[in-house]
C-alpha cells in the first residue's frame, strides 16, 4: 500500500513538473514572439529614410541610434558623394575637397588680414563673428564635427603653404579633448558617428609622433568599405591605435535589422564611452595623460607658426560640462611659451547655462565678446586700431 502510494505521489509530481516546465516553454514562446512583433512594428512604423538626404523623423533616429558604426556607414556612403549624407564627406584632411570649399589663400583688396582658422564649429562661429565685427578679417576656415585637437593640429600642418594667411587659430575644444585617444569621427561619437579620420599624436622621449589613418578621404573610405581586405586593415589600425573602439558597437551584421537589439547595444555604447570618459577626464580636471600630448600639440604648433611668419592663436572653448579645466591644464604653458591665446572661461562661463543654446554651442553674444577678445590680441599684435 505504501508503495502504491508512493509511485502515486511519485507520479503526480512528474506529472507537475512536465505542466510547469510546458508552462515555462510556452510562457517563453510567447513573449519571443510578443518581442518579433514589437521588433517588426517599431521597424515597419518608423522606417529610417533610404535616401541620406532626407532628415529622419525624431522616433526614427531614436531606434536607429543604437545601429553599429558599419551599420551606419552604409546609411550614410552612397556609390557617390552626391548620393552620400552631408555628414559623410564632413571634415576630411583631404586638400582636394577642400578646393571644393572656395578657401581664400590671400586677403581680398577689401580686407586688411586673413585668418586660417582649424577647429570645429565652435571656433568657425567665433570666426564667423570677428568678420561681423571688422569686415576687413578675410576668414580661412578648415573644421569638422566636434574635431578633437589632434584634428585641428594635423589640418593646420596640412595646410602650411597653401595660403598667406597673417593668423594662424588653433580651436580646442574641451568636451572633445578625450578625440586624443581617438583617430577618427565615430568610435567616439557613437549615435551620430561622423566617418573623417585624423592622426593619432603620441610623445616619444619628449618629442611629438603620430600614427596616420590608412583612409584619408571620403573617396578612400568610400573605396575601402568595398573591399574586405582595405576595411579590415583599418578595423585592425583602430583596435591598436583607439582607445573608444568597440567590436561589438562598431561591426554590423543581420542584429542591425532588429530594433531591440539596437537599443541594447545604444545603452552597451553609453557604459562603453562613460567608462573610457572616466579615465580622460574627471571632476577634478584631464588626466596628466591627455594634456602631455595636448601641451606639445599647442607649443608646436605655435612654434611653427612663428617660424613661418605667422601670429599664432590658442582658442580654448570651455564648453558646457567642463568648467575651466582646459584653462587650468594649457594656462601654464601658454604663458611659459609666450603662446597667444584667448579662454571663454572668464568671457562665457561654462557654468552659466545662459551662454549655451540647447544644442550646446554659444549664444550668439557670447560668441561676439569671444571674438572682441581674439580682435583685441590681433590688433595689438599688427598695431591695428
Amino acid at each position: 500500500m505504501r508503495l502504491h502510494n508512493s509511485y502515486t505521489l511519485s507520479s503526480k509530481n512528474k506529472l507537475r513538473s512536465s505542466k510547469t516546465i510546458s508552462k515555462t516553454v510556452v510562457t517563453k514562446l510567447w513573449i519571443f514572439l510578443f518581442l518579433l512583433v514589437i521588433d517588426f512594428a517599431v521597424n515597419f512604423l518608423f522606417p529610417y529614410p533610404l535616401d541620406p538626404h532626407i532628415p529622419p523623423k525624431q522616433l526614427s533616429l531614436y531606434f536607429n541610434y543604437g545601429r553599429s558604426i558599419e551599420g551606419k556607414l552604409s546609411q550614410m556612403v552612397g556609390a557617390t558623394d552626391e548620393s552620400s549624407s552631408a555628414l559623410a564627406q564632413a571634415g576630411w584632411l583631404d586638400p582636394d575637397s577642400w578646393k571644393q570649399l572656395n578657401l581664400p589663400t590671400n586677403p581680398a583688396k577689401s580686407e586688411d588680414l586673413l585668418i586660417a582658422v582649424y577647429g570645429m564649429s565652435f571656433s568657425n562661429q567665433v570666426a564667423e563673428a570677428i568678420k561681423q565685427i571688422d569686415p576687413k578679417m578675410a576668414l580661412r576656415m578648415i573644421a569638422a564635427p566636434a574635431a578633437p585637437p589632434n584634428y585641428s593640429f594635423a589640418a593646420y600642418n596640412l595646410d602650411r603653404g597653401r595660403h598667406q594667411a597673417d593668423v594662424v587659430m588653433l580651436g580646442v575644444l574641451a568636451s572633445s579633448v578625450k578625440g586624443l585617444d581617438t583617430m577618427n569621427g565615430m568610435t567616439w561619437q557613437f549615435e551620430g558617428p561622423a566617418p573623417y579620420t585624423y592622426p593619432r599624436y603620441f610623445l616619444e622621449d619628449g618629442n611629438l609622433k603620430e600614427v596616420s589613418p590608412t583612409i584619408t578621404s571620403e573617396a578612400q573610405l568610400r573605396a575601402a568599405f568595398g573591399k574586405k581586405q582595405q576595411w579590415n586593415a583599418f578595423i585592425n589600425q583602430l583596435q591598436k591605435n583607439d582607445k573608444f573602439f568597440n567590436s561589438f558597437l562598431f561591426k554590423g551584421n543581420f542584429l542591425d535589422n532588429s530594433a531591440i537589439v539596437r537599443l541594447i547595444r545604444r545603452a552597451w555604447a553609453q557604459r562603453h564611452q562613460k567608462e573610457i570618459e572616466k579615465q580622460i577626464y574627471s571632476a577634478n580636471g584631464f588626466a596628466e595623460s591627455e594634456i602631455q600630448v595636448l601641451r606639445a600639440i599647442v607649443t608646436d604648433f605655435a612654434a611653427d607658426a612663428k617660424k613661418d611668419g605667422k601670429m599664432p592663436i590658442v582658442l580654448l572653448l570651455n564648453d558646457r560640462g567642463y568648467d575651466d579645466h582646459l584653462f587650468q591644464a594649457l594656462s601654464g604653458t601658454l604663458k611659459s611659451a609666450a603662446i597667444p591665446y584667448v579662454s571663454t572661461h572668464n568671457i562665457a562661463p561654462a557654468t552659466n547655462l545662459a551662454n549655451f543654446v540647447p544644442d550646446g554651442h554659444f549664444v550668439k553674444s557670447a560668441n561676439k565678446e569671444i571674438a572682441k577678445a581674439v580682435l583685441t590680441l590681433i590688433n595689438y599684435h599688427f598695431h591695428r586700431r
